[in-house]
């Protein structure tokens, strides 16, 4: 099995504990943040504790029911070529063969 990044484990430990800081913010149990979300409550626990074998799924269904899916994650840039990419057209000089 290949190893997990510290960076990537760090960063599941901090988005299960404001998981469930928020959970515990709007005082709702596991269980019924389970029931919403379709999870188990071992699933639900396994987010809070930064689990990393949870599905993606899982994390993003409560994220979103708890409404942290935008403070976790940014919207994603799509890079945009650049303008010159398809305006102009660029002929290389051909160089001799014994140009080296």
């Amino acid at each position: 099995m290949a190893t997990f990044p510290l960076a990537c484990a760090d960063r599941l430990e901090s988005i299960g504990l404001l998981v469930k800081a928020r959970r515990l913010e709007r005082k709702i149990r596991q269980k019924d943040l389970a029931a919403l979300t379709g999870l188990s409550t071992t699933t639900l626990g396994k987010i809070e504790a930064g689990t990393p074998t949870v599905e993606m799924r899982g994390y993003m269904t409560v994220l979103w029911h708890l409404g942290l899916l935008d403070e976790v994650f940014q919207e994603p840039r799509v890079p945009t070529p650049p303008p010159y990419a398809t305006e102009h057209r660029v002929r290389l000089r051909k160089l001799p063969e014994d140009d080296f």
